[in-house]
């Protein structure tokens, strides 16, 4: 069992340290992956891996519970939080290319 799985066990027991724990264990890996979405994603972010790595966390957080049962889990729902933050990002430039701001 990896260090990543007892962690998501001991947070799931309700152990208050896990969480930050857990994304202590997994932070390199975190930002491997971040680098990898933002290079799959071109030029159209401005977004830099760490940046993304603590937007991903920020997102863990206030979602509440984290549902992964196990390393690979934890990743997969790890890569689609980041390509929402991508993807919401690349839209909030368009946004501002096309003036939405200036319409209030």
């Amino acid at each position: 069992m990896t260090q990543v799985t007892q962690l998501l066990q001991r947070m799931h027991a309700g152990e208050a340290a896990a969480r930050d724990a857990l994304f202590a264990a997994a932070y390199e890996e975190l930002r491997r992956l971040a680098r990898s979405r933002l290079r799959d994603g071109g030029r159209n972010t401005v977004l830099e891996t760490t940046s993304l790595v603590h937007e991903c966390y920020l997102r863990f957080v206030t979602a509440g519970e984290l549902r992964a049962e196990d390393r690979r889990a934890f990743f997969a729902y790890a890569s689609q939080v980041m390509r929402s933050v991508i993807l919401n990002n690349v839209r909030e430039r368009q946004a501002e290319r096309r003036g939405a701001m200036r319409r209030i």
